[in-house]
């Protein structure tokens, strides 16, 4: 018959063997500074992720919840400006075809926004692994986004609309927000490939774009 003794002491060096290591041997949470360090707009993306309440603090985790945030802002966005062309007949009896047409083709490529940051959401969500193909994809997609936003204020500027300047602010507060996911993701994918290869990860996080103006809380757009 074994001995309790040594039966006990196996047993709790078999549950030992199996357990995860110690914190002191898991990599440290990383700080939302250290991950918006790869942003072009920092001080925004720690305004981002000063509501990111998950566990781990990783930067997976921070690019996920970056692109959360992005869509519930596009949402918000599109859903204004249709409500805007819905409903504000006398504002737009004042109003330019030129102008109507501007506003429509806006609310378009609002509807595009939404439509790839769900893409992108969907992509993060269920990857595996980041292969080329999946950083490529994700990287054009938000890129899209952010062009999007400059598209859209552009045609506005362009057709003389008075609304251009009303939707300046919210426009630019998007732009510097998509251009924040793009380097959190930028960040996380280069991360992952790391790890992965042990190799170089994916640089750059796009271009700072002119209109948006400096990194602030609440950028404005200017021209």
């Amino acid at each position: 018959m074994p001995n309790p003794l040594y039966t006990l002491l196996f047993s709790s060096l078999f549950i030992l063997s199996f357990a995860p290591p110690p914190l002191s041997a898991q990599s440290p949470p990383q700080p939302p500074s250290s991950a918006c360090k790869s942003t072009l707009y920092p001080k925004l993306c720690l305004s981002i992720l000063s509501a990111f309440q998950h566990s781990p603090a990783s930067s997976d985790n921070y690019s996920k919840f970056s692109v959360k945030q992005s869509l519930k802002h596009a949402r918000r966005l599109s859903d204004s400006i249709l409500h805007f062309l819905a409903n504000n007949t006398k504002e737009k009896s004042l109003m330019s075809y030129a102008e109507i047409s501007a506003l429509n083709d806006c609310h378009h490529l609002q509807e595009l926004n939404v439509d790839y940051l769900e893409l992108i959401s969907g992509e993060l969500k269920t990857a595996e692994n980041m292969s080329d193909v999946l950083v490529g994809r994700v990287q054009s997609l938000l890129s899209a986004v952010v062009t999007n936003q400059q598209t859209c204020y552009d045609g506005l500027a362009d057709a003389s609309s008075g609304i251009a300047k009303a939707l300046a602010a919210p426009l630019g507060d998007a732009a510097a927000m998509y251009s924040a996911s793009l380097g959190l993701v930028t960040h996380a994918l280069g991360s992952g490939r790391r790890r992965r290869r042990g190799g170089g990860g994916v640089s750059g996080g796009g271009a700072r774009w002119s209109w948006i103006g400096h990194d602030s809380p609440l950028p404005c757009l200017s021209r």
